[in-house]
């Protein structure tokens, strides 16, 4: 029987001074002692592999509490702590590749978003700036290789045009973070996006739509899905914000990739299906990412012209593109120049003169942050994967549900080919062995009987409440096919209640 690890004199020593310094840290707002004692962790650590151990998680978890602290003074401190901790390459690598890592990661790099805003133009902003950067240690060594299919794909795109498409959904959703697509999306597949837009601009205008709007739905899916919807028995829609927000690896990159397909669909202004969702995009970079604001003027004015002139003449329709436009006119976002261009557009003329442009819309709440019977939600959400269901073989996503009355969403889509899909209720762990779906026998209970879906046409979305506490499972069933694999993409979101 093997011994467990001693702890350590040195260890034991750490871990009282590392405890009496956070108290001291938090209780008079002095970071000198236990910046000290990180530096030389930092320098012991070397001899003592054991001691990076100390500076863990749960210590991360901690700091990030402070970090939404009434109290500057903590607020202050955490920031100035954690980046001590994440500045020395050896415990940051520990604390990324940590099992529970990237759930932490993610709540961080959210929280320090939210600070960055309020703390610009502070002492403060660089030890922010700094440390989204080092959250990204773990991901900054992508390996060409990873995009080699991306580019053979490119090259065969005369013979195969969407074969391109295909890979790099498959690249993106192989990836082993969120933060890891945006890194991929930012930087790496940048140059080849790019190329392939090229490709399809030399297309004829029908071609160019069908394979722009691909495009947009992986930019859609995987960049830009901050929130999604919630279609409640009362025909109400709520849109609930996921919690990963715009966790950016570079702004600048990201902008540019969306940038060049933003610029490609404007120019196609009667394309109206595509322009509405381009709108939508250009709403989510404006909302999340301020600092485009500058840049996103000229595609606002335009896509804004766009629907002004080629949307049906439903003043419903119009209400939501009509509040933005006059919240534009009165934002203190852009110089005096560019709000007189918006007055002065007579190709806006319509949304101006309807009766949704006026003072009322200051005061217009967005639906997207409206979540009235939904609000004491907590949304542990997932980012989209990819999985290869074999010929005349199940493949199943196993979840605990711990309150009564949670939800589960979920969204997925296949290609080439169809899927049966379920969702079930298991009653105990030994049941997880279990593979006759259909009879539904030994305890099986099906909250959605399996059922053939023709997801390779369209993406399924879908949300059920679950009542009781337990074990469910979601089975995308391909065994009534004895010869073809399905290639699959799936989110799932469980949302419990506070």
């Amino acid at each position: 029987m093997s011994e467990s690890p001693l702890i350590t004199p040195l260890l034991q020593q750490y871990q009282v001074e590392l405890q009496t310094k956070l108290n001291e840290c938090f209780e008079n707002n002095e970071v000198k002692g236990i910046l000290h004692l990180i530096d030389q962790l930092g320098q012991d650590i070397k001899d003592e592999p054991q001691l990076q151990d100390l500076l863990n998680l749960q210590l991360l978890r901690k700091l990030m509490k402070h970090l939404s602290s009434t109290n500057p003074q903590q607020v202050r401190s955490s920031i100035i702590i954690l980046d001590a901790i994440m500045q020395r390459k050896i415990i940051a690598n520990r604390l990324l590749h940590q099992r529970g890592a990237e759930r932490t990661m993610v709540d961080l790099a959210n929280s320090l978003l939210n600070l960055q805003q309020q703390l610009r133009h502070t002492s403060l902003e660089l030890h922010i700036d700094e440390l989204l950067i080092g959250l990204q240690v773990k991901y900054v060594d992508k390996k060409q290789s990873d995009l080699s299919a991306l580019k053979l794909a490119l090259k065969q795109f005369q013979d195969n045009n969407s074969l391109f498409i295909k890979q790099l959904q498959i690249i993106l959703s192989s990836c082993e973070s969120i933060i890891d697509q945006y890194y991929l999306f930012g930087s790496p597949l940048q140059e080849l996006i790019y190329e392939y837009l090229l490709m399809i601009r030399q297309m004829e205008e029908k071609q160019q739509v069908n394979f722009l709007t691909q495009v947009l739905g992986i930019y859609e899916r995987y960049i830009l899905d901050v929130q999604y919807t919630i279609q409640e028995m009362q025909q109400r829609t709520y849109y609930i914000k996921i919690e990963k927000q715009m966790i950016l690896h570079q702004i600048s990159n990201m902008y540019k990739s969306c940038a060049q397909l933003l610029n490609m669909i404007l120019v196609l202004p009667e394309e109206i299906g595509l322009q509405k969702r381009i709108y939508m995009m250009i709403k989510v970079l404006y909302k999340y990412i301020p600092d485009l604001r500058i840049a996103l003027m000229g595609p606002i004015q335009l896509v804004l012209r766009n629907l002004s002139l080629f949307l049906h003449k439903d003043v419903q329709e119009y209400k939501e593109i009509t509040i933005f436009l006059y919240q534009l006119i009165h934002s203190s976002d852009y110089d005096e120049k560019f709000k007189q261009s918006l007055l002065d557009d007579e190709d806006l003329a319509y949304l101006r003169e309807n009766k949704y442009f006026s003072v009322k819309a200051l005061s217009y709440v967005d639906e997207s942050q409206s979540v009235p019977s939904l609000r004491n939600l907590n949304i542990q959400a997932a980012f989209p994967c990819y999985a290869i269901i074999q010929a005349a073989s199940i493949y199943c996503y196993s979840f605990m549900v711990d309150k009564p009355n949670s939800l589960i969403f979920w969204s997925f889509r296949t290609l080439d080919y169809d899927v049966s899909f379920g969702l079930f209720k298991l009653q105990t762990i030994e049941d997880l062995g279990i593979i006759d779906y259909v009879n539904e026998r030994n305890g099986v209970k099906s909250l959605i009987k399996l059922q053939r879906i023709e997801s390779h046409k369209q993406p399924i979305i879908g949300v059920t409440v679950i009542s009781n506490p337990g074990l469910y499972r979601i089975i995308f069933d391909n065994s009534y096919s004895y010869l073809r694999s399905k290639q699959l993409f799936y989110s799932i979101h469980l949302l419990e209640t506070k």
